[in-house]
């Protein structure tokens, strides 16, 4: 491998132990900064042992603070867009661009060589904790969470929230509203997690604070019979993503979900969400209507999700959709991802098995109304593949 992959697979997260202490990780990233101080991007800075002073009387290089071993956790993203910039910038567009490659790519028509089942990862959810440095509940979160990965390189949003419409966290929900990915993420190359995520500050309601800057890489391909949850250890927080790898997978998307039979009745809360049957214990949250009216058109019955796209295991594996109706004054059960309702008024499910092309359709049925949902399938590419698959084909013509 050339020298600018290894520094993008490198990690010191990805393989820590979830179990350990703070205090036990923070050690151990002391170890790793020690012995590959120029190789780990996304590595968590050793604490200083005092606090900083309250203003510093002349600025300094970032070449000189990390001379002097002083590193802040907004420089991580910087020195990872340089990383970006001097291998990618000129192929891919700008470090800021969005993917611009969605889904439902090969659902339809004929299926070019290229495509092809790959290596997926799931994302069930990303959860704040262990706030410090007197951060405390609640907390109103704005920016962005994006994965990267060999389909363009580019960001592909999980989470994507301007200062002007923050979402609220509390110790009681500290699961981050996700709305993305807006396609498969694809594991044929590492694959990196870019977390931006700041708060309004409490004693300047005008201001903000940093909550978390850092860089996740995930380098490995497997098919995973569970949920993984990785503790990123950020300087005011940690923050947990909950994930599953699944290899060959295709990608499933929720094309829609439309009342066909009855009414959804005034104050029950409602929630659309997906399971593979092959990964124990994951939940993907496509809407959670919480305490606001159940997001429907009077018109046509539909259903207006925040989140679409869901990867599968083609060898095996089931895609459920549920539809799940609650009392909106419910409470929350500890650990669900999401921030789910404890209590369940009527479950309707619709079972789909994977197909590498065309949709599928079914129902669920809660009783009091029938919901049919939609699923489009597709297999997935890269960008690099559809090259040089195009200029192959160009330099076969006559």
């Amino acid at each position: 491998r050339s020298r600018a992959m290894e520094e993008l697979i490198s990690s010191g997260l990805a393989g820590m132990d979830a179990s350990a202490t703070r205090e036990q990780r923070e050690e151990k990233m002391k170890d790793v900064r020690r012995e590959n101080h120029d190789e780990y991007i996304n590595s968590t800075p050793p604490p200083c042992p005092c606090p900083p002073p309250p203003a510093a009387p002349e600025t300094t290089t970032q070449e000189e603070e990390e001379e002097e071993g002083v590193y802040r956790e907004e420089d991580r993203i910087a020195r990872y867009r340089r990383l970006w910039e001097s291998r990618f910038a000129g192929k891919f567009g700008s470090f800021d661009d969005q993917t611009s490659l969605g889904p439902t790519r090969f659902t339809f028509g004929s299926i070019p060589s290229y495509a092809r089942p790959h290596c997926t990862m799931q994302i069930f959810s990303v959860r704040v904790a262990d706030l410090e440095d007197g951060l405390q509940w609640p907390l109103h979160v704005h920016g962005l969470v994006a994965a990267r990965d060999t389909s363009d390189h580019n960001r592909n949003f999980l989470f994507n929230r301007t200062r002007d419409n923050c979402q609220v966290l509390t110790q009681q929900d500290p699961y981050l509203l996700l709305t993305g990915p807006s396609r498969a993420i694809v594991i044929i190359d590492p694959i990196t997690i870019e977390f931006q995520l700041k708060v309004k500050s409490k004693m300047y309601p005008e201001e903000d604070e940093m909550l978390a800057f850092g860089i996740f890489n995930y380098p490995q391909t497997y098919l995973a019979t569970h949920v993984i949850r990785s503790r990123i250890l950020c300087d005011r927080c940690t923050i947990e993503l909950a994930y599953a790898p699944l290899d060959p997978s295709v990608e499933a998307t929720v094309i829609g979900v439309r009342i066909i039979d009855g009414v959804w009745p005034e104050g029950l809360r409602g929630r659309v969400v997906t399971e593979v049957t092959t990964v124990r214990e994951g939940e993907v949250l496509l809407l959670d209507s919480r305490d606001g009216k159940m997001p429907i058109s009077p018109s046509t019955g539909v259903v207006e999700l925040s989140r679409r796209v869901v990867s599968v295991d083609l060898e095996g594996g089931k895609l459920v959709v549920s539809v799940v109706a609650s009392p909106q004054t419910a409470g929350k059960e500890d650990g669900d991802d999401g921030g789910g309702a404890a209590v369940v008024v009527a479950r309707g499910e619709a079972v789909f098995a994977p197909k590498r092309a065309g949709t599928s359709s079914g129902t669920c049925d809660l009783g009091f109304c029938k919901v049919e949902v939609a699923v489009a399938w597709s297999l997935v590419s890269s960008l690099w593949n559809e090259r040089r698959a195009l200029a192959k084909l160009a330099e076969e013509r006559p």
